[in-house]
């Protein structure tokens, strides 16, 4: 609590004191030590109360829980019209729909493309110092699409996405639409990644994690891409398990340490690790007076940080932003909160995303070269005497002595030895 505390209010200073454009509040954000470390304090935070057997004392845990959120609201109104003034680009940013062209496509083959739902900028932060004891990790940010949605964001990463992007409308669902395929949901898009990328292989994180060595080397053998996606963070979430969530959270960067790990024991020594967009995340639902009522009119989708649709009206709170203002060829209009503030939608109240703050726009790229150990030949054999053998076994732990006289191996040697004599 002290430390979140302490950077909530180094960062209010430094916030209430800063002038620039969209390009320096990024700069600001991504920093070694920027102001990302502020939602890594609040995170570290909430994990560990999680993990107390007690709830610690509730008057100074609110005081920097708010003091927390106050960081964010003078962060969110300040980058918002910092990014209007910029006509809603950041210029010289990575864009999301050049990831897959410029981090991907000249990577050597086999690479791992790790699409994580929701993961922000601090998480990738914190997973590339802990790639770092195995591997070599470069780390930059990239500015998502907006609205700051799943389907829009991981649309973006697609194959193509850098030549032709766009957000639109078809048959009354929100997609985006890349060389003339609409892709609304993950079945269109795997199907629009696996005409581009034929030698491609798609599986799940959990998936991942759970197989043998020998059946994922058989999974993807001969592929040139393979695509891993992570959606736990997202659905813990938008479910609304705010407990889990913070468990969920702190869970998720080791997990994907382990999975780029296993690939690479597995020969795919290079990996992309990315996310479709951030979040904003608190301890408990919004106030009333953060809730805004939504604009109406022809509404397309109505999310809690974000409205799409045509007419309607534009809350004081809020700002409202024509599709063509994106570089989108539609005749939507996307209305977004200015700050903090979350339209009365369906959804979790504490957990959030879909508008333009840092935290929700930010994303990480993350580009790892693992070292990939070879397994040992096994070539002569060395003969090992087995002594000190029980009579009876009577239980699962037992002991005997193995002596190869003064030969050294390893144990990996050793197993194999002992199963070429075992009868």
């Amino acid at each position: 609590m002290a430390e979140l505390g302490y950077v909530a209010g180094d960062v209010l200073r430094d916030i209430r004191a800063f002038d620039g454009g969209a390009d320096a509040w990024l700069a600001a954000y991504v920093a070694k030590d920027g102001w990302h470390r502020l939602d890594l304090a609040q995170r570290g935070l909430e994990a560990w109360i999680a993990k107390l057997d007690e709830e610690p004392d509730e008057r100074p845990l609110g005081v920097v829980r708010r003091a927390y959120e106050n960081a964010c609201h003078a962060m969110a109104a300040g980058f918002s019209r910092a990014l209007g003034r910029a006509g809603w680009t950041v210029p010289g940013a990575l864009q999301q729909n050049r990831i897959w062209s410029e981090a991907v496509v000249h990577q050597p083959k086999p690479v791992a493309y790790f699409l994580v739902d929701a993961m922000r900028f601090e998480m990738g932060a914190e997973l590339a110092e802990l790639l770092a004891k195995t591997a070599e990790v470069s780390l930059r940010a990239a500015v998502g699409s907006l609205p700051s949605i799943t389907p829009i964001g991981m649309a973006a990463l697609q194959p193509g996405a850098s030549s032709s992007f766009s957000v639109c409308e078809q048959g009354g669902k929100l997609g985006a639409r890349i060389d003339g395929a609409f892709l609304p949901d993950l079945a269109a898009r795997k199907k629009h990644a696996g005409a581009r990328v034929p030698t491609l292989v798609d599986l799940p994180l959990d998936e991942l994690l759970n197989l043998q060595p020998s059946k994922l080397a058989k999974k993807i053998a001969g592929a040139q891409v393979i695509i891993v996606r992570s959606q736990e963070i997202d659905q813990v979430g938008e479910a609304g398990f705010i407990f889990q969530a913070r468990q969920v959270m702190d869970s998720m960067i080791s997990n994907l340490a382990r999975g780029v790990r296993k690939l690479a024991t597995a020969g795919v020594e290079y990996a992309v690790v990315t996310a479709d967009h951030g979040h904003l995340f608190y301890s408990t639902d919004r106030d009333d007076s953060m809730k805004i009522d939504p604009p109406g009119g022809a509404t397309v989708e109505l999310h809690r940080r974000c409205w799409i649709g045509r007419g309607g009206s534009t809350p004081a709170s809020c700002v409202r932003v024509a599709g063509s203002a994106l570089g989108y060829d539609t005749d939507l209009d996307f209305v977004f909160p200015s700050g903090l503030g979350v339209f009365r939608a369906g959804g979790d109240l504490a957990y959030h995303h879909g508008g333009p703050t840092l935290q929700e726009l930010v994303i990480p790229v993350l580009t790892v070269r693992s070292r990939v150990v070879a397994s040992p030949t096994i070539t002569t054999p060395v003969r090992v005497r087995v002594t000190v053998v029980p009579e009876k076994i009577s239980n699962r732990v037992f002991s005997v002595v193995l002596n190869s006289g003064e030969q050294q191996m390893s144990l990996e040697r050793l197993a194999h030895d002992l199963a070429e004599d075992h009868t």
